[in-house]
């Protein structure tokens, strides 16, 4: 009984160390300026920022009882936490290294999110990511966003989740896509990886501009092609079982004749979610 006991100090006594190892960060809800944004959007984004910093394995987050509990016996409120500053003295009276504060902005009919990590004994802004998007794509901008803050290139936040060319031209059966002139070819290769094989056949529905142009399956993918297309900048919506909301991406067919998309899939709340993101074009 007593060896055992000794064992189990030992591997308290070592997970104790490893965590402390870690930079403890606080996480605070993100604030907006413009229109306000719901009680939701500001659980999600605060939620997902927290799981990307947490799951880079360097990273320990403050409790959330913690946090409240600080600001409650400061007498302020998290919604009430509008500058830095508050943010910093918050989080270094709950033992946190760093705070990650967010600012959501509305102008002009986009979102500006502005992502920043301070460091609460230098008060000193480390690192910080901004990215003008549309309000429909707000969600699924804040975990690559996360990522890049974290990393220093957005890039790697995604590229694992995106086929590279060799694995979308094996998919593909080593066909070579090209459009014909005249003619505007959205495509997406089939066999995209996924976690479950029941998840390959979330249907997927695709729109151009405000027309429905046609359909696959995260598994099957889908090749389209729209003829008689003026020239310009359009808007291609996907829809997919798993999406919360559609992703919806811009192209420029006055550059461009071929856009080849691939499949995100993140997490959020035990839930698989999947977006359909821009790989490639020509």
């Amino acid at each position: 009984m007593k060896k055992c006991l000794v064992l189990l100090m030992s591997i308290f006594a070592v997970f104790g160390m490893a965590a402390q190892d870690k930079i403890r960060v606080a996480v605070f809800d993100p604030v907006s300026g413009g229109n306000g944004i719901d009680a939701g959007t500001v659980i999600a984004i605060r939620e997902i920022i927290g799981s990307t910093i947490v799951n880079t394995g360097e990273y320990s987050l403050v409790e959330r009882s913690m946090l409240e509990s600080v600001m409650e016996e400061q007498a302020f409120t998290n919604s009430g936490i509008v500058d830095d500053t508050q943010a910093t003295e918050i989080g270094k009276l709950a033992g946190a290294n760093k705070v990650v504060v967010s600012v959501i902005t509305a102008a002009a009919g986009h979102n500006m999110l502005s992502i920043k990590m301070i460091d609460v004994e230098t008060a000193t802004v480390e690192k910080q990511r901004v990215k003008v998007v549309a309000p429909e794509d707000l969600l699924f901008t804040v975990e690559p966003l996360t990522a890049s803050l974290i990393t220093g290139t957005e890039a790697e936040a995604v590229q694992h989740n995106v086929p590279s060319p060799s694995h979308t031209e094996e998919k593909a059966g080593g066909e070579e896509i090209h459009a014909a002139p005249g003619e505007i070819v959205l495509y997406m290769p089939p066999g995209t990886d996924v976690k479950k094989e029941e998840h390959a056949d979330n249907p997927i529905t695709v729109f151009f501009d405000k027309d429905l142009v046609g359909s696959g399956t995260v598994g099957d993918g889908f090749k389209i092609v729209l003829k008689g297309i003026e020239p310009g900048v359009h808007k291609v919506r996907f829809g997919a079982k798993r999406l919360g909301e559609m992703t919806s991406v811009k192209i420029n067919t006055k550059k461009y004749s071929y856009f080849e998309y691939g499949i995100r899939r993140w997490r959020y709340m035990g839930v698989q979610f999947y977006s359909v993101i821009p790989v490639r074009m020509h």
